[in-house]
Order: C-alpha cells, then sequence, then structure tokens
C-alpha cells in the first residue's frame, strides 16, 4: 500500500494498514503531562484550574444553532472512497477489517461503503440472540455473494454463550465459505477478539492519524461558510488557534493556504492530536464541546437560536447573512480538560470502563452476562461514572465520553488491561 513521506499532507482521509498506523508527534509527552496533572491536583488541590476558570467564566457556551453552523457534524462519505481503494488491494481476501477507536465512524464509513457497492448489511442478532448462542445472523451471510458487517461490536458479548456467533462467523468467513466480507470493528473489540477468538492473517486497516496542522486545516474548511470563517483564540495562551477569514478577503486569501498558519498558531492543535492520539472523531468531540464565545455575544446567539426555531434544525443551510448574526470571535477553553478520574479508581469501576470499551457501549440489562460481580455492584458503579461525567449514554447504550476517553486509555494501559493497537 502507498505510503506518504510525511504526515503533513491537509488530507485526513489517508487510510494504511494497521501496522503502518503512526501516533502524532508529542503523544508521549502528552500521556506524561496528564499523568504530572492528576498528581498535582490531588497534592495541591484545584487553586490553579480555579485561577483559569475565572478567565473562562467571561465566555459563554455557544447555542446549538452555531455550534451546527461553524462545526457540523463529520462526513465520513470520504473515508468510505479511501475504503473503497483499498478493498481494491485485497481482493483476494475473504474478510478486510476496517478498525477506528470509539468516535471513529468505522460504523458510517463502512455503511457509508456498502451504500456506494450496493452490498447489503448484516443487521446485528439481539440480547438474547446473544446470550443464547444463536447463530442466525451468521447464516444470513452465507446467502449473498458480497457481505458487510457495519459494526461487529454489536455482534459478540464476553460471555461463553455470546462469543459462539463470532467464532462461527470467523471460521466460516476464513475458510472462503461466506464469499468476500467488509466488517467495521471498534479498535477495542478489535484487541480483545484477537486474543480470545484469533484474527491472524485478516487484513487490517485503519485511517492515518493526524497532526495538529492537518486538524487546523480540517476545523478550518469545517467552519468556512461562503468565506465568513471565525477567528478562534486559546482560553489558554491567548494566541490564535485558527485563523478568521471574512467575506471581503481577497479570493486566494479565502481559501486555507500555509500561510494561515505559522508554528505558533497551530501549536495548540498539536497538543490536541497528540492528546487524542490522532482521531479525528475524537478531537471534533473537543472542537465542539470546549467552544466559546464572548460573553457580550450570549443573548444575541441565543436570540438567532430561538429565531430559527426547534423545527429547522442544525445549520439548515443558513445563508451569508445569518452567519453574520454568529460571533467571528471564538474561543477555544483548555484543549485538554476534562472529566476527571479519581486516583483511587476501584477495580469495579476500572473493569467496568474497560467491559464497556471491548463492547462499544452496553446497555444496563447486558453488563450482568459479561461482569463478575452482582448487577447492583454493576449499576451502582455505572451511576458513579456517569455522575462524574465519564460515561455517556447513546441510544441507550453507555459509553466513555469522548472528553474522558484519553485518560480512561491511559488508566488501563497503566493497570496492564489489554488496550487497543490505535
Amino acid at each position: 500500500m502507498t505510503q506518504r513521506s510525511t504526515k503533513s499532507a491537509f488530507s485526513p482521509w489517508e487510510m494504511v494498514a494497521l501496522e503502518s498506523f503512526q501516533t502524532p508527534e508529542h503523544t508521549q509527552a502528552s500521556q506524561w503531562r496528564r499523568s504530572w496533572r492528576a498528581a498535582t491536583m490531588w497534592i495541591v488541590g484545584r487553586e490553579a484550574s480555579e485561577r483559569q476558570a475565572k478567565q473562562e467564566s467571561e465566555l459563554r457556551k455557544l447555542p446549538e444553532v452555531a455550534l451546527s453552523h461553524w462545526v457540523p457534524a463529520i462526513d465520513w462519505t470520504p473515508a468510505a472512497r479511501a475504503l473503497s481503494q483499498v478493498t481494491q488491494e485485497y481482493v483476494d481476501a475473504p474478510v478486510v477489517l476496517f478498525i477506528s477507536p470509539p468516535y471513529g465512524g468505522h460504523g458510517a464509513v463502512v455503511s457509508h461503503w456498502a451504500q456506494q457497492q450496493g452490498v447489503n448489511c448484516i443487521s446485528a442478532p439481539t440480547l438474547n440472540e446473544l446470550t443464547e448462542g444463536c447463530l442466525e445472523w451468521v447464516d444470513r451471510c452465507g446467502h449473498q455473494h458480497q457481505w458487510v458487517i457495519p459494526a461487529l461490536e454489536r455482534h459478540f458479548l464476553r460471555h461463553t454463550q455470546g462469543l459462539q456467533g463470532v467464532r462461527e462467523l470467523l471460521e466460516r468467513a476464513l475458510s472462503g465459505r461466506l464469499g468476500q466480507g467488509v466488517i467495521g470493528c471498534d479498535s477495542w473489540t478489535y484487541a480483545y477478539l484477537q486474543h480470545a477468538v484469533g484474527l491472524e492473517g485478516v487484513p487490517v486497516v485503519t485511517l492515518q492519524a493526524l497532526e495538529g496542522e492537518q486538524l487546523a486545516h480540517y476545523f478550518a474548511l469545517l467552519a468556512d461558510n461562503g468565506g465568513i470563517r471565525p477567528t478562534v483564540y486559546s482560553s489558554r495562551t491567548g494566541q490564535p488557534v485558527l485563523a478568521g477569514v471574512s467575506e471581503d478577503s481577497a479570493g486566494g486569501e479565502r481559501s486555507y493556504n500555509e500561510r494561515s498558519y505559522n508554528e505558533r498558531s497551530y501549536k495548540e492543535l498539536q497538543r490536541l492530536a497528540a492528546h487524542c492520539r490522532g482521531h479525528l472523531g475524537i478531537a471534533w468531540h473537543y472542537w465542539r464541546e470546549r467552544l466559546r464565545e464572548p460573553a457580550e455575544n450570549g443573548e444575541s446567539g441565543r436570540s438567532q437560536e430561538q429565531s430559527q426555531g426547534p423545527s429547522q434544525g442544525p445549520s439548515q443551510g443558513l445563508s451569508k447573512e445569518s452567519s453574520k448574526e454568529f460571533s467571528k470571535e471564538l474561543w477555544l477553553l483548555d484543549a485538554l480538560a476534562e472529566a476527571e478520574l479519581a486516583s483511587d479508581m476501584g477495580d469495579v469501576a476500572t473493569l467496568l470502563l474497560h467491559t464497556l470499551l471491548i463492547h462499544g457501549g452496553l446497555e444496563d440489562q447486558a453488563l450482568g452476562y459479561v461482569l463478575p460481580f452482582s448487577s447492583h455492584e454493576a449499576l451502582n458503579a455505572r451511576l458513579a461514572l456517569a455522575r462524574q461525567g465519564i460515561l455517556r449514554c447513546h441510544q441507550g447504550r453507555w459509553q466513555v465520553a469522548p472528553l474522558s476517553y484519553a485518560s480512561v486509555r491511559q488508566l488501563l494501559e497503566s493497570r496492564n488491561y489489554l488496550v487497543d493497537p490505535l
């Protein structure tokens, strides 16, 4: 597979073999800073963070309509096109896996790929089917020449019966009895199944990690609305993180180019890239959840949101005139702030976090099948982690929250848990 000679290329959609994945520069230093920050917080308390919070108190959260305008949802279709090119290199392989970390879009990417190729997706088994070891969903793969599973983490449980289906699937697929399949898979699920079932010989691809300059380019294009782009400053340093472009700018200045950013201006985004291990999905959540506007713009922003009304939904193709109503001066709160993990995190909570990651999230009902302690203990641990903001509920499933993911991963790695390869 063709490899790029440098990671400064702006495209965030470079698809590489798993063994070619590289974390961004300064990733290890970012992990050391998290450990040091946690230690000093425990020793000296929250005085330093409170001093910074006084500055941040002058800023307000953006209304939802403004967030949807400046930070719309990630469009994963370019990644699906990149996956299409990669699968052509593995035409003789019975199965190709595309993996991504939590919030990394593997389900959306593989679903888009299936739609582009006209291939049917295999529906996930129910919880009852998994706990009973039902194999009917595996049989559905055998009735077609090509098949797709967008999210393999929905097709197994770490349970005696819950592993039977995925074992049978991989045995039939690798023997060539199921035709050709493309599977999307959470990187934690991949690590677990490689250990518990075995995935040797299966081609595995992923999106290459992004550097800070690539994030700067991506967020600049994401926020560009007909030549109107906000200037984003760091609340930590006061320096620009993203350079604004107005509708009056010359055409050559309106598009993103390297002259808009020097090393100082995207240093903050390099810190973010290192913190997120270069994963676009995690970085997007940080960017969206930590953006703020000056307090004096807050009331007009809320009035704008109310005038749009709930029926219009996110952005709705806002006009250039509407864009002017939004603040073109935004601030990014400390990009590394996150839900804090207790230094004495207990074994029950730690194992719960690990279990949720390897399953890509679980509903409460499933916890009793996959944890070696009572449902009462599991629910208490889940409630405590949710109150701290470490977990969030999405479509009925509890997941590690995006802004907690980096610290949770580091905690599990420090305690010698099985971690993902990304």
